[in-house]
């Protein structure tokens, strides 16, 4: 307890009495009653999850999820095994979802103010619908019924025909604002040879990531002696373009010449021309094109919106021609916002509606949604959030979390998906369906809803024609019917011709800006989720900070260096923001994400960061088919002459600006392995593998107590070791392996999160992260080059054998951190896990010190979780206070629990039964996990794959965790150990790369 418990309250609790007893809270120091159930609830047994079906709304994927809930409180989200686009997981914004529910800087409840600027006061719901109707009443009693405008975000289904209903009754009109939303979620190419992805950022944002990675890992990863092949065309490579075996770095608005190239309409060497390659980049041009011409299944994929500028049309074409069929929904139509907007700078919007996704911020700054809001005389918000456009508004009527709704989604075709609560509200908010339903009572029509009392009544009715009844049970329980998908059009689009227009650009700037979605927080929408922001971005692994990436040779050019800043410039407006220098961008391109800048949005996320909308303007909405395209923006870059200063404080040196976590290069360790397509399947044919250390036979002080050398293998599924009958261990028992597959790996980092929401590990903070003090139990590694010249990840060629690597506790045989600890904090179980004792451990970090893994962190603070952020908390995961080191478990209490049904069911556990966070979240299927002492487990099978290796086993700690090398399309780099270079700052191999 943070301030311990005075004798005083502590008689206070002795003397409670009654319905009611009382206890200190941890966080608090306050008295506090806990009532036990006088009644309990059917489906709530203390100590035991009891889990909800429900569908994500993070993004518009739509992925189908398991809430589990502890006592009434939502603490963790999973995916729905049952679902067709989940398939039973989840990407790092739904596993942070949760933070949305208890963020504390929600909304309260509804407010009224009069104006921007003045504190609202609050009002309960009833006078606030009850005022509102009066509001348009008055309106529509003046005449002014169509000055009502209802901006709604992606609405679908149910709730779109309620809010459709509503704005006919009163004479009002809808205007759809669905940023982001307007890309194709049905693609199938499990099975495809090959991947042609034209900016299509499909395993981050594009479509449907999470299904998606699924069918890319796939059709990609090595099986059976054979992957596939993929192919990213675009000016620079976010993570998606990193998992691309080649890169075709088109200008910015040329990309249609490269598919016009695949499809052979273009000579290549034209195509390079106008796509402005280098000799280099037309070579694999040409790769590109002989790819596609000898791939049996092949899928070209596209437009991203990192490409969708003017000509995006035209590129639309392309690749429905190289598809032969249509691939994408219709683009989204933005010029009704447009009009909006100037309906409202010109004073023909008296009142206006928004329950959209922050147009206020992710608008196009150029259009000047913000002032244009402030003319409009009642602005009413549904947000939860203090948003840019909410703090606009002076009605607030905050709309629930989707983790409290109800509601249907149907994210594709034959896919019909609800929407349920997991709990009661945790503020005084309402369902904007429940909202509208009010008002419309209000204003005595009863068409609207039907006479539906509730959205939740609204919702059953309006599915009576789908299911209803036993069956609309059913499909609660089961989170939606899923159907068949109806066949596609087979009809052939027409290829944009030959020779197309050449690209329009808007700005005189001497770089093209590339603005696209980021992974971590979409379009802004995720921003304030404290475990994304200290997340590092999965390619640049810069966390709580925005960045411009450039290019190496732009940067020299214009003398600036990693975490500079520089001001950018285009016709629409300006931003400061530290670059990131990076060889996976065009010289002639800078790169920033969406996401960050905002000006509201909460504690976490208000002014930090770059807003990358504010350098767009109204080019960035085509005005022939009002198609969102950020795309042709010029943009010019000049040195503010701020830089990342480096500072000592006591022994640390430490970045006040741009952090890069971990390195670049391996400096020759092999840490991260990889071997070549033809050498793994010549060796498979041969037959399988065995573990690594099965063969390999050393002498251990092991016998009579450790007096006596024992002749024993390295084989982690040979434990315990001969010598060890003097302690608990049981000969032939359970040994807790894991099997990482790098070749499926594409370094997303949904189970870093998963890891923190089932751990409860909490954030540190921007300041502390720059120290080195993150906790994450699990990080995902980067790596440009095994080698040791730092130099090699700057090369034009850095980002092509890119290999990411999940490190966590090894949970090693022969744990270097054991021996050394003086108070036995760190030990071993009879099950081979590398057990942490907390209330014994008294923070000497000699553990971390003789760990080689680095997988050990400490808490420096007792770090709290803003009210009501605890309500997270996993109650089966004690919470750690300073002065503790804390490492991956394994998820010991996922082990722990499947024991326990096991036993009292008879018997013992099943392969596959116990799954821990990270295995149980990855889209990609990258872990196996299970008793490796099993020879007919599945992580046993895995570990005897000829790509098995174990990470730095001439250390011989003997790991558990098991490796399985990267599968390239040609024989790789690997390192040469070299002679090692000083690290930059004076560090070790450990500092951020930087500084240059």
């Amino acid at each position: 307890m943070s301030d311990g418990m005075k004798r005083r309250d502590f008689l206070k609790v002795l003397g409670v009495t009654g319905a009611g007893a009382a206890t200190v809270g941890c966080s608090t120091g306050q008295v506090e009653k806990l009532i036990p159930y006088v009644i309990p609830p059917e489906d709530v047994v203390p100590g035991t999850a009891t889990f909800y079906t429900s569908t994500c709304r993070e993004c518009p994927a739509g992925c189908g999820i398991l809430v589990e809930t502890h006592e009434g409180r939502a603490t963790k989200v999973e995916g729905n095994p049952a679902n067709p686009i989940s398939r039973g997981n989840t990407c790092a914004r739904g596993q942070a979802s949760v933070q949305g529910l208890y963020h504390p800087d929600r909304y309260r409840g509804p407010s009224i103010a009069e104006d921007v600027g003045v504190p609202g006061r609050d009002v309960s719901w009833s006078y606030a619908e009850g005022a509102l109707a009066r509001r348009i009443q008055e309106l529509g009693a003046k005449g002014q019924g169509a000055s009502v405008v209802f901006l709604t975000g992606g609405y679908g289904g149910t709730m779109g025909r309620l809010a459709d209903d509503f704005v006919r009754a009163i004479g009002a009109r809808r205007v759809d604002y669905a940023p982001l939303e307007d890309t194709p979620r049905d693609l199938d190419f499990a099975n495809a040879d090959l991947l042609v992805a034209f900016g299509a950022d499909f395993l981050e944002t594009w479509g449907s990531p999470v299904d998606y990675s699924w069918q890319f890992a796939q059709m990609h990863a090595y099986r059976d002696g054979r992957r596939g092949r993929f192919v990213w065309v675009g000016p620079h490579r976010p993570l998606t373009g990193l998992n691309a075996d080649l890169w075709i770095p088109a200008k910015p608005g040329t990309e249609v010449a490269v598919a016009q190239a695949l499809a052979g309409q273009l000579p290549v060497a034209q195509a390079a021309q106008q796509a402005g390659l280098t000799d280099a980049a037309a070579k694999r041009l040409q790769t590109a094109v002989d790819w596609w011409k000898g791939a049996g299944s092949k899928l070209a994929l596209g437009p991203g919106y990192a490409v969708a500028g003017r000509g995006a049309g035209a590129l639309q074409a392309a690749v429905d021609g190289l598809n032969g069929r249509p691939t994408s929904p219709a683009r989204a139509d933005l010029r009704p916002v447009v009009q909006l907007v100037e309906d409202m700078k010109a004073g023909r919007v008296q009142m206006i509606l928004i329950d959209a996704q922050n147009p206020a911020y992710s608008l196009p700054g150029g259009l000047g949604f913000a002032d244009a809001l402030k003319k409009v005389p009642t602005r009413v918000s549904f947000s939860p959030f203090p948003d840019e456009t909410a703090t606009l508004c002076n009605w607030i009527l905050p709309n629930h979390h989707f983790l409290e709704s109800w509601d249907d989604y149907t994210p594709r075709p034959g896919v019909v998906e609800l929407v349920q609560p997991a709990m009661r509200p945790v503020f005084n908010t309402r369902q904007a369906g429940d909202v509208l339903l009010s008002v419309a009572a209000h204003l005595d029509q009863p068409a609207v809803g039907g006479g539906a009392g509730t959205y939740y009544d609204y919702l059953v009715r309006a599915w009576a024609g789908v299911a209803s009844g036993d069956a609309w049970r059913r499909a609660v329980k089961r989170g939606g019917v899923y159907g068949a998908a109806p066949a596609g059009s087979s009809a052939v689009a027409a290829a944009a011709p030959a020779g197309a227009q050449a690209p329009a650009y808007d700005g005189t700037g001497d770089l093209h800006l590339v603005v696209y979605p980021s992974y971590r927080f979409f379009d802004g929408r995720n921003a304030n989720r404290p475990w994304l922001l200290e997340l590092p971005d999965p390619v640049a692994k810069v966390s709580w900070d925005s960045f411009l990436e450039m290019h190496p040779d732009t940067a020299k050019r214009l003398n600036v260096g990693q975490g500079d800043y520089v001001s950018v410039k285009s016709p629409h407006g300006s931003v400061e923001v530290a670059v990131y220098v990076y060889p996976g961008v065009r010289r002639d391109t800078v790169a920033l994400q969406m996401g960050m800048g905002h000006k509201a949005f909460g504690r976490y996320t208000k002014d930090r960061g770059t807003n990358a909308f504010a350098l767009l303007g109204a080019s960035a909405v085509d005005a022939a088919t009002g198609a969102y395209s950020p795309g042709g923006v010029m943009v010019s870059v000049t040195p503010t002459g701020a830089s990342t200063e480096r500072y000592k404080e006591g022994l640390f040196s430490v970045a006040s600006g741009l952090y890069e976590t971990g390195v670049r290069v391996q400096h020759d360790r092999e840490l991260a392995q990889a071997v070549g397509l033809a050498d793994i399947a010549a060796l498979d044919r041969r037959g399988a593998g065995e573990i690594p250390g099965k063969s390999e036979e050393i002498e251990e002080l092991k016998g009579a107590g450790g007096f006596r050398p024992e002749r024993t293998t390295t084989d982690p599924a040979a434990y315990p070791p001969p010598g060890t009958q003097y302690g608990e261990y049981i000969q032939h028992s359970t040994r807790w392996a894991m099997a990482v597959d790098l070749s499926r790996c594409i370094g997303c980092s949904a189970c870093t999160v998963a890891c923190s929401a089932e751990n409860n590990i909490p954030v540190v903070g921007p300041t502390e992260i720059k120290k080195g003090r993150e906790l994450f139990w699990m990080r995902i590694e980067r790596y440009f080059d095994p080698g040791q010249d730092e130099e090699a990840a700057y090369r034009d060629d850095a980002t092509d054998d890119v290999r990411f690597l999940p490190m966590l506790c090894q949970h090693c045989n022969n744990a270097p951190c054991e021996p050394v600890c003086p108070v036995y904090a760190a030990y071993h179980t009879p099950e081979g896990l590398n057990g942490q004792v907390y209330n014994r451990c008294v923070g000497t970090r000699y553990c971390a010190n003789n760990c080689p893994y680095k997988v050990r962190v400490f808490n420096w603070f007792t770090y709290e979780f803003a009210e009501p952020l605890q309500w997270q908390l996993n109650p089966d995961v004690t919470v750690r206070e300073k002065g503790v080191m804390e490492k991956c478990s394994f998820c010991v209490q996922r082990i722990h629990e499947g024991e326990r049904n096991a036993a009292v069911e008879g018997r013992a556990t099943r392969d596959g039964e116990v799954v821990p966070a990270c295995v149980q979240v990855c889209p990609t299927e990258v872990f196996v996990f299970g008793d490796i002492a099993d020879p007919n487990s599945r992580v046993a099978k895995a570990a005897t794959s000829n790509r098995s290796y174990r990470a730095l086993a001439e250390l011989n700690t003997q790991p558990a965790i098991v490796y399985l090398k990267k599968v390239t399309l040609a024989t790789p780099a690997n390192s040469e150990h070299g002679e090692a270079k000083p690290a930059p700052f004076g560090g070790d191999e450990h500092q951020p790369q930087g500084g240059r």
